[in-house]
């Protein structure tokens, strides 16, 4: 059948259904049993038709956590109808009956607010924002119906001009009733402008149809506030009236596509041309399928069911679960699996010159470190060659003499050079390991440190002081310091019995002084650095000054 005349014909027999529950309140008779029959009759109609718009709504809407709203909307309507039911055909005694009435307010505040949760829910891209929203809006819903439950306290809601028991019989409105209007009002117009402006499918054409059951909603509620005669003659059932118009509401937004629903499966997979699917039943039978979808045997959509299927043509069948059986539909990959193919050659080929690549960058890399190992090697050994050269001379002092006590101190001043030689490369190595081409005064301090302590093998006290440890110096000058100290010990190594090497920064600029104890002259040994203060303080004390730049 057509879907268009299935709907047709779906709409009528609502229609009718409601006709029908209307004609069943329009009698009057005076036959009791007639009057219950009339009334169970209207009463079974609402609740099968609500229930059979429940089973609906969780089978045709599209996005779940919607889907779950409006089922709960429809829920809250049988309830509705329940409720009203028991108030007026089981309960005689007037605290039940107040009970009831209060529990109207239940569903006539929730399915506006769930229904604006819906709206908000569409396309399901919730996110902590939204959550957030939807706590405060049920927060200030469950604020509502706590202030009709408990209005026998305060009396914001309705204002009862009679003593208890109270009766909804004679009563007037107070604030909080027209706060839960105003919400009502406010959450079914935000829904349907928050579902005009999400969906991108709804016909503008038919963008007034949810208006009009919320205008007469309107309408009718007010003329109930103020207690118009028509209006109980006419639509005096208020559950009916508002269960009627909100689902009017709904389903309009279904019908003009602002909620969006899975219906007219054959209709669109006869439409889709271009795609290749079946859909089945939990046995495999075939119900709806659209193109040339190939026949499998069960064996073969159990391994699909399993894992997607690749045929040899490039086919790739695939498949997932739909409510009581199984979709499966064909997609062409054989250009992607040909561009996949493409896309790992070019992959190995990249992959073999970025080896290439890398291992030349290996070899330039070790090549350009030995080049710079050389080169400090070869600095190192230019800027210490004096050293290494009075080495030499006192290895073969060494070889030539058989004196004990200057074997002894040939091999002291050996330990004092090579002390030198030592700590001076890792004053080298550390400037350049370092960014910014700086030592420390610590750096410095260590340095002399073991070359004083050396100094002793020599018999010649020494001892010094460094200014400021943790002070940053360029390394040139921190060199100049530690060549300083090793050219005035070597040119003293056989006159000087003790030695005090201070360096002080004055003004931004390195000062070297020195006390010296010595029997001779030093400036005889000192002669070829002009540069040099030399002082006598005493017969045997001397004081040395040198700018280090």
């Amino acid at each position: 059948m057509p879907y268009q005349k299935k709907r047709f014909l779906s709409y009528t027999t609502v229609f009718l259904c409601f006709l029908a529950a209307y004609i069943c309140r329009l009698i009057d008779t005076d036959n009791d049993l007639l009057h219950a029959l009339l009334d169970q009759s209207r009463t079974s109609i609402y609740l099968g038709l609500y229930c059979a718009w429940v089973t609906y709504l969780n089978k045709h809407i599209v996005y779940k956590k919607m889907r779950q709203c409006l089922t709960a909307i429809g829920c809250l309507m049988v309830f509705w109808f329940f409720l009203r039911t028991i108030k007026y055909h089981v309960f005689q005694d007037p605290l039940s009956i107040h009970i009831c009435w209060y529990l109207y307010y239940l569903p006539m505040i929730l399915i506006p607010t769930l229904g604006l949760n819906a709206a908000l829910l569409l396309e399901e891209k919730e996110n902590a924002k939204i959550k957030k929203r939807h706590v405060l809006l049920l927060l200030f819903a469950a604020v509502l119906i706590i202030g009709v439950f408990t209005n026998d306290l305060h009396q914001l809601v309705f204002r009862f001009y009679l003593k208890p028991p109270y009766s909804d019989k004679n009563y007037g409105y107070g604030f909080l009733f027209v706060v839960i209007q105003l919400w009502i009002i406010f959450c079914l117009s935000a829904m349907d402008v928050i579902l005009v402006r999400k969906s991108k499918t709804f016909e503008k054409k038919r963008f007034w149809l949810p208006v009009i059951p919320g205008i007469v909603l309107l309408g009718w509620n007010i003329g109930n506030i103020l207690r118009l005669p028509f209006i109980s003659i006419i639509a005096g059932d208020l559950t009916a009236v508002c269960c009627l118009c909100i689902a009017a509401i709904f389903q309009s937004c279904i019908l003009c596509g602002l909620i969006p629903t899975n219906s007219r499966y054959f209709e669109l997979f006869q439409s889709t041309g271009s795609l290749d699917a079946e859909i089945t039943d939990e046995a495999f039978r075939r119900y709806y399928y659209t193109g040339n979808f190939p026949k499998l045997s069960k064996e073969l959509r159990e391994c699909v069911i399993a894992e997607s299927l690749l045929q040899e043509n490039g086919i790739l069948i695939k498949h997932i679960p739909v409510r009581g059986g199984h979709l499966f539909w064909t997609e062409d990959i054989s250009v992607l699996l040909d561009q996949y193919q493409d896309i790992q050659e070019q992959q190995e080929e990249l992959t073999a010159r970025n080896q290439l690549l890398q291992m030349t960058y290996q070899k330039e890399a070790a090549r350009r470190k030995l080049e710079e190992q050389n080169h400090l090697m070869n600095m190192i050994q230019d800027q210490t060659y004096r050293q290494y050269e009075l080495l030499s001379l006192y290895m073969k002092k060494f070889e030539q003499t058989d004196s004990r006590e200057e074997c002894d101190m040939l091999l002291s001043k050996i330990v004092v050079v090579g002390t030198y030689l030592k700590r001076r490369k890792n004053l080298v190595l550390t400037k350049y390991s370092s960014q910014g081409d700086s030592l420390t005064m610590a750096d410095l301090k260590q340095s002399l440190a073991e070359s004083c302590e050396n100094l002793k093998l020599c018999k010649i006290r020494a001892a010094y002081f460094v200014q400021d440890k943790e002070k940053l110096l360029h390394a040139d000058d921190v060199l100049r310091c530690y060549d300083f100290f090793e050219w005035l010990i070597e040119q003293l190594f056989d006159v000087v019995s003790a030695v005090f090497f201070r360096v002080t920064q004055i003004e931004e600029k390195l000062q070297i002084s020195v006390h010296v104890v010595c029997l001779t002259d030093i400036r005889i040994f000192l002669a070829e650095r002009p540069d040099l203060l030399i002082q006598q303080e005493e017969e045997q004390e001397w004081f040395i000054r040198c700018p280090v730049s």
